[in-house]
């Protein structure tokens, strides 16, 4: 049954990163500069408040899953986990704060522009948040590279 969990627990997680990361990366890669040429600022701004709320939530099962993962290690192990172990999970949440709080930067700084904008004017986005977004992906490479050292 702790087996079944575990695979349970783990795969939550993983598909949760997968549209996290995946919905960051596509959004702020393909996604926005695309429709932003064609749409209004109030279309976007619709557009933008719908994928945050999917986002948040896929943040909040990421810490969720991401902790239950962690004690289940713990568990594993008769609660004795490795220092090297702790120390690339402390890196990884680290990391993983520094992409939310860039991905948080991003999206406030994107939606306050969106809200400035004349409704029906098109938008051109200021450099500026385009390198949160940036960072944000950055990040995230930092992430999934720290959780490849987690699994050896």
């Amino acid at each position: 049954m702790r087996t079944y969990v575990e695979l349970i627990m783990r795969s939550i997680h993983l598909t949760a990163a997968i549209l996290w990361f995946g919905g960051v990366v596509f959004s702020t890669l393909i996604t926005l500069p695309i429709i932003r040429q064609h749409l209004s600022a109030q279309e976007l701004l619709e557009i933008h408040n719908r994928f945050r709320h999917v986002l948040r939530l896929m943040r909040d099962m990421l810490l969720l899953t991401g902790g239950i993962v962690i004690f289940i290690v713990a568990w594993n192990s008769g609660m004795k986990l490795e220092a090297q172990y702790m120390i690339y999970s402390a890196a990884k949440l680290g990391a993983f704060a520094f992409m939310i709080l860039f991905w948080g930067l991003y999206s406030s700084s994107y939606k306050r522009h969106l809200e400035a904008a004349q409704p029906d004017s098109r938008i051109i986005v200021p450099r500026h948040i385009n390198v949160f977004g940036h960072l944000t992906l950055f990040s995230g490479i930092i992430v999934f590279a720290l959780a490849m050292f987690l699994r050896n």
